[in-house]
């Protein structure tokens, strides 16, 4: 969930940038204008969204040795918590990023799984969502994605703790693949006013936190939800699953004080997971001990795990909390339960 945001890092008018080794092909980016739009809540979604996949078209570049459309990098690691390049990003999955031009249609294929959990996020420039969870083939066009430019993040599970576990999710990586006939390029018709962008991220954001808007009402396709619940969905964490396909709770504790997060039954689908991770003011993990997954996380006698956030470091569960923390809880494929009120959201205890 979430990209922060830099400048274009000085790109020439009208000219592909980001050079990379010359001895791989220059990113597909094309800046059209160097003129800085105002950011209002009528074009936020856009500014944010252009402005996290221009960096993600560099970086597949750089790791592909490609132009960076339309080929899949595998990111065979967990997310590093020192890159700031993502807010709210998760820690329980591997990555594997692709940028399409739909001027051409593209074909992805997600293989079968054998029971670890796999998705397909497609962004679209605007930054609505939908998932796919099925193997089989998937064909997207312009039309149907609603922008010329879509984003299409696979999310493969896996136990970080367990080095077989992770050798077995990057095999699975290794099998996605995508078909197109012309990878096209990146076309970014002009710079934005990244202040003002962040100035509307963090209102959303207090909104959001203000109103406790639930997740499954921030993410989704056009129609599904409204144009200010899609801006809040991007400010919270672009790229963040709809509610088929994950939900998000959010604990936003004013209390430094240590603290416990009983959990029972999490209603997770049965290919699926739950996690606990802490983030600091800005969306970002601090220190090292700030995730918790349910493949490794430990029970008590009771079936509850005991998530003990601050206090001793020699805790079971340990979670290390500090003035600003905050944190998502994430249920991947979540069941009926979750959404009829038969499961109840859990809440932070001070001990």
């Amino acid at each position: 969930m979430g990209i922060t945001a830099t400048s274009l890092l000085s790109p020439q008018q009208g000219s592909r940038v980001w050079a990379q080794d010359s001895n791989c092909p220059e990113p597909a980016i094309v800046l059209k204008s160097d003129a800085v739009v105002p950011v209002t809540k009528a074009n936020f979604a856009d500014a944010e969204t252009q402005t996290a996949l221009v960096k993600y078209v560099a970086k597949v570049a750089a790791e592909t040795c490609s132009t960076g459309m339309g080929v899949i990098w595998n990111d065979g690691k967990t997310a590093d918590p020192k890159d700031r390049t993502v807010i709210r990003i998760n820690f329980d999955t591997l990555y594997s990023w692709l940028i399409l031009d739909l001027s051409t249609p593209a074909t992805f294929t997600l293989p079968e799984t054998d029971g670890r959990y796999q998705s397909a996020m497609v962004l679209n420039g605007q930054g609505y969502v939908y998932v796919e969870k099925e193997p089989g083939d998937y064909t997207l066009t312009q039309d149907e994605v609603g922008s010329r430019i879509a984003l299409v993040a696979f999310r493969t599970g896996v136990n970080i703790q367990d080095p077989d576990d992770v050798a077995q999710a990057q095999a699975l990586q290794a099998k996605l693949s995508v078909k197109q006939a012309k990878t096209g390029e990146f076309v970014q018709p002009n710079q934005w006013d990244l202040q003002q962008m962040l100035a509307l991220r963090a209102a959303y954001n207090q909104e959001r936190n203000d109103k406790g808007v639930k997740s499954e009402s921030l993410f989704g396709r056009p129609g599904e939800i409204t144009p200010e619940q899609n801006n809040m969905g991007v400010a919270v964490g672009i790229g963040g699953l709809p509610k088929e396909g994950a939900v998000y709770l959010f604990y936003t504790p004013t209390s430094t004080d240590p603290q416990t997060l009983t959990l029972r039954d999490v209603p997770n689908g049965d290919n699926a997971f739950w996690s606990l991770t802490v983030y600091d003011k800005d969306g970002f993990p601090s220190g090292d001990n700030f995730n918790l997954n349910s493949a490794f996380a430990k029970t008590n006698p009771d079936g509850d795990v005991v998530i003990n956030l601050g206090g001793n470091s020699d805790q079971e569960n340990y979670l290390e909390i500090y003035p600003g923390w905050n944190a998502t809880l994430r249920i991947y494929n979540p069941t009926p339960a979750y959404f009829d009120g038969s499961w109840v959201r859990p809440e932070l205890q001070i001990k």
